[in-house]
C-alpha cells in the first residue's frame, strides 16, 4: 500500500484545510465547469470534418488507430488530443484497476506536486479544464489562493474528472505484454481478467512512466538481499513494518526523501540517509529546462548539442526540494552522512545488514535504495523481444571521450514523431509504429513524457508525429478521396 506523509510531525507544506473540505454546492459548480469545458471543446472544434477511414486487420477486425499504453497523466493528455485533432478510434489500456492509474497511486509519496500550482497538466491549453478551475470549482477560490503545492489528493480526483469530462475509452486491469509486427500494423498482446487477448493496432504510444523503457535500478551490491531487508524506492513498502527499526536510506534525491519522511513518520527509530558528496544536491535543473524554446526545440539541434545538454542535466541530476529536506530534518531520528560512499552491504548473523562504507561500518535493519531509474529496452518484458532492432543513443553517436557516459547512451535514440528508431536500417521498419513517451525521450526531446510541467509543450509534438505517421501511410487513399470530392462551384 502507497504511504504519503502526513502532518503528525511537523507544520504541513499548505495551510490547514486547503484542497480537504470541498464547498457545500461543489457537486453543482463542477456540473456547471463540466458543461463549460463541452462548450469550450465545440468552440475549438474547427477543423472538425473527420478525416480517418477506418481499416480492418489481418483477423477481420476492426483495427485500432492508436493503443496507448498508460492511462496516467500522460495518457489522458495524449488520448484528449488525439481525439481533438479527429482521431477517435482508440484505445487507452491500464494495468491498474479504474481511479488507481498513475504515479500517484504508486510510488509518489510526496503529499504535494512538486510543480507550481499554475503549471498546466492534461487540459489541452484550454483554460475550463485547468487543474485551477476544477480546483475553484470544488474548494473555492480562497482555496484555491492559500494553497502553495498541489496536494495529491485532489489532483488525482481532477484527473478522474478529465477522464470523465473528455469521455475517454480506457480499459482498466490491461496490461501490454507482447508487441509484433504485422501487416501495415502492429499486433499486440494484452492481459485482461479474462486471460489473455490479441489487438491489431496502427499506432502504439508507450506512457508507461520513469520505467517505461528501463528498470528501477537496484546496486549490484544490493541485489542478492532479501525483500525482508532491502527495497527499492519505488517498491511497495510496508513503512508499518519499520516502526522501531533502524532504516539507511541510499541516495538523497528526491524519492529518498519522500520515503525517508514515510518511515520516519512510521515511527523509525534511527534513520541515516547516505550521500557520497559532501552535500545533498540544492539545484533544481528540471525548472531550467522548462521553456518554449527548449522543450519544442531541443529535438531540432544536432546529436552533439543535445548530449553535450543532457550529459550536463542529467549529471547534475534534481536536488531534494527545500520542503522535503526542511521536513525530513525536523524528525530527530534523522541523519545525513555526508562523503560516505557504500562499498559492500551483507546480511548481519544477528539479522539486519552490515553496511561497509569509506568512513567505517554502518548497520541497519532494513535499507531503501534511492538510486533512481535506469535505461534498459531488454528490461522491459514487453519490450524485450524488440529490444535488439531499437537503436539507442550508443548505436548513433559518439560523444567526446571527456563526455562519455554509458548511463545516457543506453537511451533509446528517437526520430522527430517520438518513435523508435531502427538498430539496423531496413531491418525493423515496424518499429517506428511504436512512439515512446515515457522517461525514454529524455536524450532526444529533453524532459517530456514524465512531468506534469512539459505536457502543455511536449504532448501536442507527440501528437502530431502520430497523426502525421496515419496521414502519410494513406496518401493514397486521401489522394482518391480528393478526386473522388464533389463540385463545390454552383
Amino acid at each position: 500500500m502507497t504511504i504519503r506523509w502526513t502532518d503528525a510531525a511537523s507544520t504541513p507544506i499548505n495551510p490547514p484545510g486547503t484542497g480537504e473540505v470541498p464547498l457545500a454546492d461543489a457537486e453543482a459548480r463542477l456540473a456547471r465547469l463540466t458543461a463549460r469545458v463541452q462548450a469550450d471543446l465545440h468552440t475549438l472544434r474547427h477543423p472538425e470534418t473527420e478525416w480517418m477511414a477506418g481499416r480492418t486487420g489481418p483477423d477481420g477486425e476492426a483495427m485500432l488507430d492508436v493503443l496507448i499504453a498508460g492511462a496516467g497523466q500522460g495518457g489522458l493528455a495524449v488520448a484528449g488530443q488525439l481525439i481533438r485533432e479527429r482521431v477517435s478510434n482508440i484505445l487507452l489500456i491500464d494495468k491498474a484497476p479504474r481511479g488507481r492509474e498513475g504515479v500517484w497511486n504508486d510510488f509518489g509519496r510526496m503529499p504535494v506536486i512538486r510543480s507550481p500550482k499554475q503549471y498546466p497538466g492534461p487540459d489541452q491549453g484550454i483554460p475550463s479544464l485547468t487543474y485551477e478551475h476544477w480546483h475553484r470549482a470544488k474548494f473555492g477560490d480562497a482555496d484555491w489562493d492559500a494553497v502553495e503545492f498541489v496536494p495529491i489528493p485532489p489532483w488525482i480526483d481532477y484527473l478522474n474528472w478529465v477522464r470523465e469530462t473528455l469521455a475517454l475509452p480506457v480499459q482498466n486491469d490491461t496490461e501490454l505484454v507482447g508487441i509484433e509486427p504485422g501487416e501495415e500494423c502492429l499486433r499486440v498482446t494484452l492481459a485482461t481478467p479474462a486471460g489473455q487477448v490479441q489487438r491489431h493496432v496502427r499506432r502504439l504510444v508507450l506512457a508507461t512512466g520513469h520505467d517505461g523503457t528501463g528498470k528501477w535500478d537496484l546496486p549490484e551490491m544490493l541485489a542478492h538481499l532479501p525483500r525482508e531487508v532491502c527495497a527499492r524506492a519505488a517498491d511497495d513498502i510496508d513503512f508499518a513494518a519499520l516502526a522501531g527499526k533502524r532504516v539507511a536510506v541510499l541516495g538523497v534525491g528526491a524519492s529518498s526523501g519522500d520515503n525517508a519522511i514515510c518511515a520516519l513518520e512510521a515511527g523509525a527509530r534511527e534513520l541515516v540517509m547516505f550521500c557520497r558528496r559532501d552535500t545533498h544536491r540544492r539545484q533544481q535543473v528540471y525548472r531550467w529546462c522548462i521553456t518554449a524554446g527548449f522543450l519544442r526545440h531541443f529535438n531540432d539541434l544536432d546529436d552533439a548539442w543535445r548530449w553535450r545538454f543532457m550529459q550536463r542535466i542529467l549529471n547534475i541530476r534534481m536536488g531534494m526540494p527545500p520542503e522535503t529536506w526542511k521536513r525530513m530534518a525536523e524528525f530527530e531520528a534523522f541523519r545525513l552522512e555526508t562523503n560516505c560512499d557504500w562499498h559492500a552491504v551483507r546480511a548481519a548473523a544477528g539479522g539486519g545488514v552490515e553496511i561497509e562504507t569509506n568512513r567505517g561500518r554502518f548497520t541497519a535493519d532494513f535499507i531503501i535504495s534511492g538510486t533512481g531509474h535506469d535505461q534498459d529496452v531488454h528490461a522491459r518484458a514487453e519490450l524485450a523481444p524488440l529490444a535488439d532492432e531499437i537503436a539507442l543513443w550508443a548505436d548513433r553517436y559518439t560523444p567526446p571521450a571527456e563526455l562519455a557516459d554509458e548511463r545516457l547512451a543506453r537511451y533509446p535514440y528517437l526520430s522527430k514523431d517520438f518513435a523508435f528508431t531502427e538498430k539496423v536500417p531496413g531491418r525493423a521498419p515496424w518499429i517506428g509504429r511504436i512512439h515512446d513517451f515515457t522517461f525514454g525521450p529524455t536524450m532526444s526531446f529533453g524532459p517530456s513524457g514524465c512531468s506534469i510541467s512539459t505536457l502543455r509543450l511536449t504532448v501536442p509534438m507527440l501528437v502530431a508525429g502520430v497523426t502525421r505517421g496515419l496521414f502519410t501511410e494513406d496518401v493514397e487513399a486521401h489522394w482518391q478521396d480528393l478526386l473522388d470530392y464533389p463540385n463545390m462551384i454552383p
